[in-house]
């Protein structure tokens, strides 16, 4: 049910009419009738022009995020048709693996929603109060389209408290086992749908895990730091390498642990802080043919992003001696603020303080099944430097 309208000002359409979804405040003229937080609105050009349907939301620094730039109904049949296209899109560019990210939220026309299938369960993430209200139409919409076994929802980002919402975790629907047995690539993987991070598992990281499996070559030694369940480590061990992975949680790196069994693969596992354990590292001798740097995300808002700076110029900086002559380094950042040109600019500066000369060899980014949508900047989040020491 639509509760009003919102009016933007003259020239404003234009970014919305290009497919960018989020309104600002200091963007709407005036507001017609009485909508309510989370409720549907149409939004409207400065003449009364139709803009789309968006959800509503007084208080949010984005009053308004457009679901769809005509009028339609929003119903359960309007979810099922996002859905089956996102599912189709999965379907061309998802292969070798039963765990993907089937919603990602703006770029699949869903502001505030995300759905990570693994197997045969769904886990979600409700970002938005307006995506909160709508529940009730797009939960019976996904188990009829996906007919998974069990929906969790993980909506236990701090971001909610700005839409007025309290973190929850709890099944929507049928049974989710505590681990989720997954495969990607030929290698099996246990998902903990509680406590891990993220939804579980970093489904952004795959094409990434996998470029790094072509390009290592047996006997080569390499260094997962920042591991969690140890993936990329797995995948390089399974490539012949010596691999190590190295996490400050217990239990991700006890359930690596498991992982390496369960695959068969050696692997040295170790619990500690990343920043403390270069530089002991260094000191002790360590020399590593590859170093994997991927940090979680250490900024959110851009008022942090000087301490995501310090923290990848560290990282670098501390990295650097440990690598073998034409030694290589992939490092990642995930925070949509530090984006390619600055990140770029914090590691070179990491390697002018060492005194050491560092090659760009590639850049890559997140995984097909988390689109990138152009005309919306931060769909892209994920930036890896494939990296070579001189």
């Amino acid at each position: 049910m639509i509760e009003g309208a919102v009016w933007l000002k003259a020239g404003r359409e234009k970014k919305i009419r290009h497919l960018y979804p989020w309104v600002q405040r200091g963007e709407i003229d005036r507001i017609e009738g009485s909508p309510t937080d989370g409720g549907l609105i149409r939004l409207l050009a400065h003449d009364g022009t139709l803009l789309g349907i968006a959800t509503y939301h007084s208080r949010s620094r984005f009053p308004a995020r457009v679901l769809t730039l005509q009028e339609e109904a929003i119903n359960e049949a309007f979810f099922a048709r996002r859905f089956e296209n996102a599912l189709q899109l999965r379907r061309r560019v998802i292969t070798e693996t039963n765990a993907y990210r089937l919603v990602f939220s703006e770029a699949d026309g869903l502001p505030g929603l995300i759905v990570d299938r693994y197997a045969h369960s769904l886990v979600v993430q409700v970002r938005t109060l307006g995506m909160e209200r709508l529940k009730p139409l797009w939960l019976p919409a996904l188990v009829d389209t996906l007919a998974p076994d069990g929906i969790l929802e993980r909506s236990e980002m701090e971001s909610r408290r700005e839409e007025g919402l309290s973190p929850f975790t709890g099944v929507l629907y049928g049974h989710v086992p505590e681990r989720i047995a997954i495969t990607e690539s030929g290698l099996q993987f246990l998902v903990p749908t509680a406590g891990g991070l993220k939804t579980g598992f970093y489904l952004d990281q795959r094409e990434n895990r996998r470029q790094l499996a072509r390009l290592v070559q047996p006997g080569e030694r390499v260094l997962d730091l920042f591991c969690y369940t140890g993936a990329f480590a797995l995948y390089a061990a399974r490539a012949g390498a010596f691999a190590k992975g190295v996490d400050i949680l217990p239990e991700a790196i006890a359930l690596a642990q498991q992982h390496a069994e369960r695959n068969q693969l050696p692997v040295e596992w170790e619990v500690a802080n990343a920043f403390e354990w270069l530089p002991a590292a260094a000191e002790r001798g360590e020399r590593y043919d590859w170093i994997i740097l991927d940090p979680p995300a250490i900024a959110k808002r851009r008022a942090e992003l000087e301490s995501l700076r310090w923290a990848l110029w560290k990282l670098v900086y501390h990295a650097l001696p440990l690598l073998t002559p034409n030694g290589r380094m992939l490092v990642c950042s995930c925070a949509y603020q530090m984006d390619l040109s600055l990140m770029v600019d914090t590691v070179r500066l990491a390697a002018h303080d060492r005194g050491r000369a560092l090659y760009l060899e590639d850049v890559s980014f997140q995984s097909p099944d988390h689109p990138f949508l152009m005309q919306f900047p931060e769909s892209l989040y994920l930036k890896c430097l494939w990296l070579r020491v001189g």
